[in-house]
């Protein structure tokens, strides 16, 4: 069980890395380093089973090992935003061919052997198999972002600007399409959606 080098401070990554986890409806350039995620790949219509069956098993493996840990000494740590990074290009696929990572970030100290009890109580308990869950390290690096307030159908407006400026900056893209989910879309109305649009990027 990973012990807790901060002391009884929760790790809160919103906090740690803000740039990450807060953008406004201005491009910006971001640095995102080496991070520890647990992350769940699928093909399909984000709007179909497939994407919100992933969405709960991801969310009951964090919170569960959240807590697991915390009640056994261990470390402390906010769940943060849901973020999803997409494969193909929506514009030369239908959404049901779409193939897509959805992550969330855990401190680099909860380890895969960690998780095995964890994963072991979630299928006693609630009969949840988490074995597609992985934990991976992942370094995005530089990328340009835009904050998105509205529906998710609308994303494409935000890829375009972020496309359009890595051009204007003599820029190419270095990486895959990638959303940051800030806002809870069954408690918040379409149109107030907020989600981070983001591109790596290479010159």
């Amino acid at each position: 069980m990973p012990s807790d080098r901060r002391g009884s401070e929760r790790i809160d990554f919103k906090k740690i890395h803000p740039e990450l986890y807060r953008a406004t409806r201005k491009i910006e350039e971001v640095r995102a380093a080496r991070g520890t995620f647990l992350a769940f790949d699928g093909v399909g219509d984000p709007a179909g089973p497939a994407f919100q069956d992933a969405i709960g098993k991801l969310f009951a493996l964090a919170f569960t090992a959240k807590f697991t840990i915390k009640g056994a000494g261990g470390i402390d740590f906010s769940i943060p935003a849901l973020e999803c990074l997409w494969f193909d290009d929506p514009k030369e696929k239908p959404k049901e061919e779409w193939r897509w990572r959805l992550l969330i970030r855990i401190p680099d100290a909860v380890t895969a052997r960690d998780l095995l009890p964890v994963r072991k109580s979630l299928a006693e308990r609630k009969g949840l198999d988490t074995k597609a869950v992985k934990r991976i390290t992942w370094t995005e690096g530089w990328a340009l972002q835009i904050l998105h307030v509205g529906p998710y159908e609308r994303l494409c407006e935000a890829y375009a600007a972020v496309g359009a400026a890595i051009a204007e900056r003599g820029l190419t893209c270095g990486g895959l399409g990638h959303d940051i989910y800030l806002s809870d879309p069954r408690r918040t109305a379409a149109e107030k959606l907020r989600t981070i649009v983001r591109m790596p990027v290479r010159r």
